[in-house]
């Protein structure tokens, strides 16, 4: 059995091929980029899709995704086992961790640079909150304060966390426990890893609503609190997790619950059972 990604080889016709990704080249086009490829782009396109079409199997991580291969490819051997959160077995929740929740007043971005507006965003909504009176403090990670480009004794901008460094590690699992929510309103995205990540650790995600995102959590609302346009802004839903408690603990509680299932041992089974 060979398992890789949508634009390696074709199938060698010696071993099980299956491919393995987030979505196809031409989804990424249409939904996020909004445009046609070039020339050139659209060789590599057809390339991967004639690996798409040959593969034994195809495991795409999104329910919609699954959706839209199904009707565009001929290959109907295409399965969706959700996603894995990728924390290890010597990590360990707080035994005090929803205690933490409830009192805690910090709110945790993690992305990679070209989330850079959600993270923009977040500083300028906790920057008027606080001119209001609120007393949020805001923990960025993955963006260089190079970025940032603004300096608050609120705002700690941390960098790239490198998960193999073991205090960097400790650093950004104490940033998970000790946050009241997870914050990325970046348009068209939100770091989806990290997000799995931050809900295993019993946080509520603050977002802007996306096909993906809604595929995968059928139950969002009850763990999200989503920037829709023309309601609520991010101001109000940040304020909001701290006047009404009692709902923000159930969003807390369900938040965990919600990825339970992502695991390892889970999403092999589903792999290995196809060729039983």
């Amino acid at each position: 059995m060979v398992v890789q990604g949508f634009s390696y080889p074709m199938h060698n016709g010696k071993n099980k091929q299956i491919v393995l990704g987030d979505w196809p080249s031409e989804y990424l086009f249409e939904k996020f980029l909004k445009r046609q490829p070039s020339r050139f782009e659209r060789r590599s396109i057809d390339r991967e899709n004639a690996v798409i079409e040959a593969a034994d199997a195809v495991i795409t991580l999104f329910p919609n995704v699954r959706e839209y291969m199904l009707k565009k490819y001929k290959n109907k051997n295409i399965y969706c086992f959700g996603n894995v959160v990728n924390v290890g077995d010597d990590v360990a929740i707080p035994a005090d961790i929803q205690q933490r929740k409830t009192k805690s007043k910090r709110l945790l971005f993690v992305g990679q640079p070209f989330y850079l507006p959600g993270a923009l965003e977040l500083i300028e909504a906790v920057r008027n909150l606080r001119q209001q009176g609120a007393d949020f403090e805001v923990d960025i990670v993955g963006i260089d304060s190079s970025l940032i480009k603004v300096e608050y004794g609120w705002l700690k901008v941390h960098g790239y966390l490198d998960k193999e460094n073991s205090q960097d590690k400790k650093k950004y699992y104490e940033l998970l426990s000790n946050a009241r929510l997870f914050v990325n309103t970046t348009p068209g995205w939100s770091g989806f890893q990290a997000l799995l990540e931050a809900m295993y650790f019993h946080n509520p995600i603050v977002v802007r609503p996306n096909e993906s995102l809604n595929s995968y959590f059928p139950n969002l609302k009850d763990v999200a609190y989503i920037l829709e346009e023309g309601g609520p802004n991010l101001e109000v839903m940040l304020a909001e997790s701290i006047s009404d408690g009692a709902r923000y603990k159930c969003m807390s509680e369900a938040s965990r619950r919600s990825v339970e299932s992502s695991n390892w041992s889970n999403f092999t089974e589903k792999l290995t059972g196809l060729f039983k």
